[in-house]
Parts: structure tokens; sequence; C-alpha cells
């Protein structure tokens, strides 16, 4: 079942188009990156699911509701981080009475407001810091409270823009580990802005790469790397003659860039899943002894460059 479902969403700013005809599908408790550079549309993606902005055409439906049609109900069952997190607190409020009045604005039940509000600023290391007052905090303190209020009413979908772009290493490691912790538990979806490429590889199930307001690419990691790269790079490690290795590799006309390395190759196969077998047997039988034939792994900022820097692949 799909909890966001994105229909030709559009969103003009007089002649700048932000948003181009989007569509998208996001299953429930998935955890969804958006990714693309800055100006690609991210922010305003997020604005109008949050029903923040009117899309110009178009619509999206999160949690069962029409972002145009019902947009109080779109609110009640989302929780929200938007790029500047401080206008969702209150400065003058303490940490702990922000998230009590939230509480109660989300009606929360009274019986549980207590416990939840604890348990998210233990985790979030705020506790000690629940009698301060929130304009007080600094910034990355001031984040981890936005984002304590996002999630605090345990909302259906929660709309994150740059969760953690003002904390620092071990409090956005906390704060992916929340993350991790609520889909699998509560089954939340999560719709995650960024630009922090190896952030959204270590949270995401799925991802979309957009430029221009337009989307080029989505779908999980592996499912890109193969939609993308036609040539795949392969690590072939061997013991003994590694200079017989690289004279037999370098001779088929599929493999492209070698790189040599103290005892292995990074070889670059076109259409591997027929020519790395074929490879390995002509190096097998020439006697070369391999220790290991493995893929490299892509990451993100492959995928990304190349779709994003490269002329949308």
């Amino acid at each position: 079942m799909d909890e966001v479902t994105i229909s030709g969403l559009t969103k003009n700013f007089g002649d700048l188009v932000a948003v181009d005809h989007m569509e998208l599908s996001i299953p429930e408790g998935t955890i969804f990156g958006l990714l693309g550079p800055n100006g690609a549309g991210k922010s305003t993606t997020t604005r109008l699911l949050s029903t923040l902005l009117r899309p110009t055409a178009g619509t999206a439906v999160v949690g069962g509701f029409d972002i145009i049609e019902d947009p109080v109900s779109v609110r009640q069952i989302t929780g929200v981080l938007p790029e500047e997190s401080n206008h969702t607190i209150y400065p003058s409020l303490t940490t702990y009475d922000n998230l009590q009045y939230f509480a109660r604005l989300y009606d929360v039940p009274e019986d549980e407001i207590t416990e939840r509000i604890e348990e998210l600023l233990r985790f979030m290391e705020l506790w000690d810091r629940k009698d301060d007052k929130a304009g007080e905090l600094s910034t990355g303190n001031r984040q981890r409270l936005a984002l304590c209020r996002a999630i605090l009413h345990r909302p259906k979908v929660l709309l994150l823009d740059e969760p953690t772009s003002a904390l620092d290493p071990i409090a956005a490691k906390r704060v992916r580990e929340l993350i991790l912790s609520l889909a699998q538990k509560y089954k939340q979806t999560f719709f995650i802005n960024s630009h922090n490429l190896p952030e959204v590889q270590r949270v995401c199930d799925r991802i979309a790469i957009i430029d221009e307001g337009k989307v080029i690419l989505q779908g999980s990691t592996r499912e890109l790397r193969s939609k993308l790269l036609a040539k795949q790079e392969f690590r072939i490690r061997v013991a003994g003659d590694l200079a017989k290795a690289i004279s037999i590799t370098k001779s088929k006309n599929y493999v492209g860039e070698l790189k040599e390395e103290v005892d292995s190759l990074l070889v670059t196969i076109e259409n591997p899943t027929e020519n790395n077998s074929s490879l390995m047997q002509s190096l097998l039988s020439e006697g070369v002894k391999i220790i290991e034939f493995a893929e490299e792994e892509a990451t993100l900022e492959d995928l990304y460059l190349e779709v994003v820097k490269g002329g949308n692949a």
C-alpha cells in the first residue's frame, strides 16, 4: 500500500518551474530520499506535500488524504521538519514546555505525554537542557528539539528537509538511528530531502534523483546502479604473477579502464553479466590464481554525479 502518491505535481513561481509534473509512489513504512542539487525543487516538494504551498497543477495523496481537497487531515497525520526549523519552536518556552505544548496540540494521550517527551529528550541528549529556553539553545540543539517536535505525535508520514544539516557527526548518527527505529517500530513513512549522499545511502530504502524540478531516476540504490552503469568495476585479486594477469585482462576488448594496485586490479567491464565469467575463465586457463573477483559497490555519489553532473545520463 502506498502512503504517498504524487501525480503530475507541478509548482510554478512566475516563469520558474520549481516542480515539474512529478510522479512518485512511496509505500508505507518506506524511508524515501529525494536527492538533488540546490534549487532542484526538493524543499518546494516538501512544502507542497505538507500543504504549505498549493500546487499549480497535479496533486498528491498523503496518508490517504488529498493535499488539495483535505489539507487539514494531511496536517494531522504528518510531521514536518522544514529547512528553517527554528520557526517551528517557541524560543521563549523551555525545551520541555515546547514539546508539552505540541503534544497537546496534536492530541497525544495525556497519560503518554510525559513518557514520550522524556524518551525523546534523553535519546537526543537534551534531557539536561529540558528547563532551558529554546531560544538559548545552540543551533544544533534547536535542530534536535525541532525533530523531537516533528515526531512526538507519531505521525504516519514524516517530511524532513535536511534533518541533520546543523548537527555534529554524533548527533547526526543518533538521528539516523532514530529514523530507522521509528520506521521499523511504527511503520512510519519518511520523506527526506537531502544532498548529503552518504547519509541518504545509510538510511533510505528508496531514492529519487531530481534536477530542475524533474524526477530523473528513482528506485533502490541497486536498481539505480543497474540502470545507470552499463559498465561496472570489478576488483580482481591474484596470487603470484600480477603482470601476467594484467596482460591477459588488457587483451580483452570488453575491458575498459584498468587500474593496477598492490596485489589487485580494478577493472571496468562492459556487459559484465556476460563477460566477467569469460575473463575469469581466461585467467584461470592461463594459470593465474584468483583470490577475489568481486563487483565494486557503486555509491550514491557515483550515481548522482553521473546523472546530475553528467547531462542526465
